[in-house]
């Protein structure tokens, strides 16, 4: 946030927040932003525009390698899990297909 705060010019942050209807404990939201970066649902990056007139790449890439579990994740939420739960067999083909 700082780094969008010091730049002289519009900046955004686009920032991943779960609310309760995805049907998890509040308490519990901070393990589950962590959850969506290790599986590599959500990829945390900067862009800045100024790194380029330096000769540097503007993209920075800040999340590690995946480690996480993407299905995990998706089943922790409740428009997914509706999914999963509607049609098992085909919950478990696309999990197949994620790893």
């Amino acid at each position: 946030l700082l780094e969008a705060d010091a730049y002289p010019g519009p900046s955004m942050v686009v920032a991943y927040s779960p609310c309760i209807s995805q049907g998890f404990p509040m308490a519990e939201s901070i393990g589950h932003c962590q959850l969506a970066v290790d599986s590599g649902y959500w990829p945390l990056f900067r862009y800045n525009p100024e790194l380029a007139s330096s000769g540097n790449n503007p993209f920075q890439l800040d999340s590690r390698k995946v480690k996480g579990d993407l299905f995990k994740l998706l089943a922790a939420e409740n428009r997914f899990a509706s999914v999963m739960r509607r049609d098992p067999k085909h919950a478990e083909e696309l999990d197949a297909r994620l790893k």
